[in-house]
């Protein structure tokens, strides 16, 4: 499942990218967009987020997505279907948040956003494995829903116009060893 392509180069959203961002499109989920345009090198100089960029070899950006570290309340019925069980003075579940998730218009229909979400999957694995984080979480729009549904994700409750979701990290990390 964690294998990568050849042909991708998988960095860090530093300085050096900046104009590589105004290229990105994603005119569907025009929020994808502005996030990175606007919002993603600022939260990351703020280390609030990390955001790690895909590039091909002719140096297009595909695409893209961002990570934080999470808390997540989530009802008794929820945590037993993804086989997390609290102490009972416990109310949180450390989680890691997958913020946004985007692949360049131009490339889709190519398993891009599928090699994005695996790259995902192995770095939580890795957080998880050191941290002990439970959860990866992801407040999915109604278009991505069944995207995230194909990689184990869970919905567990409406928040504003989102799904909220999450995938249990003891599988992936079991995978990893």
């Amino acid at each position: 499942m964690f294998e990568s392509l050849e042909n991708i180069r998988e960095v860090y959203l530093s300085d050096e990218h900046l104009l590589k961002l105004q290229e990105f499109r994603c005119t569907d989920e025009q929020i994808v967009e502005n996030f990175l345009k606007e919002d993603a090198y600022n939260l990351m100089k703020r280390n609030l987020v990390r955001t790690r960029l895909f590039f091909d070899d002719n140096q297009n950006l595909i695409g893209f997505y961002s990570l934080f570290n999470d808390t997540v309340k989530i009802q008794k019925q929820k945590r037993a279907m993804l086989e997390i069980y609290l102490p009972s003075s416990v109310k949180e579940i450390p989680a890691i948040r997958l913020h946004y998730l985007g692949v360049d218009e131009r490339f889709r229909g190519k398993g891009f956003g599928s090699y994005l979400m695996t790259s995902v999957l192995y770095h939580c694995a890795k957080v998880a494995e050191i941290t002990g984080c439970s959860l990866i979480t992801v407040e999915a729009t109604e278009n991505a829903k069944s995207f995230y549904e194909k990689f184990g994700f869970t919905y567990i409750c409406p928040i504003n116009r989102y799904y909220l979701m999450a995938l249990s990290t003891k599988p992936l990390m079991e995978e990893l060893n």
